[in-house]
């Protein structure tokens, strides 16, 4: 069986790599969601963005890299520092921040080999057709919800 018969989420929400990282993080708290897929133009899939990814951004880079700050309890509350950099998001585009190299599910993808997938992913995933169009994303949640009913539990 395929993934075909899931109801996966239609991709309602999708938006071009141009867009502000801080218009998709707006976009995100509307919605409450923490993923936005990007797609390109022709509505082909281009990566996804995450609200984990927009938090990294306003980290200071000295804790973001390697072997860099492991604890930043020395400086303080730093709420204004934090709000201060969510303004440089403006500048910034979700095309930059994507992750772009993410397994996909092919709209005929066997449940089970989207089960392993899901599992090792920290994210939903896209559904692609055939013809590389982002059909919508599936979820750990709406896996496990599908598979609920298909037990009778």
């Amino acid at each position: 069986m395929s993934i075909q018969s899931i109801p996966y989420c239609p991709p309602t929400i999708g938006i071009l790599p141009e867009t502000s990282l801080l218009d998709a993080l707006k976009l995100m708290l509307e919605k409450q969601i923490n993923h936005v897929p990007l797609r390109d133009g022709n509505g082909k899939f281009a990566g996804i963005v995450s609200t984990q990814a927009i938090l990294s951004e306003l980290i200071p880079a000295s804790a973001r890299v390697e072997h860099g700050l492991s604890d930043l309890k020395f400086a303080g509350d730093a709420t204004r520092l934090l709000s201060s950099r969510l303004h440089d998001l403006e500048h910034r585009t979700v095309g930059e921040f994507a992750w772009k190299n993410v397994p996909v599910l092919n709209e005929d993808c066997p449940v089970l080999e989207a089960a392993l997938l899901l599992s090792q992913s920290n994210a939903p995933l896209p559904v692609i057709g055939k013809d590389g169009t982002l059909l919508g994303m599936l979820s750990r949640r709406t896996l496990l919800d599908y598979l609920v009913q298909q037990a009778g539990i």
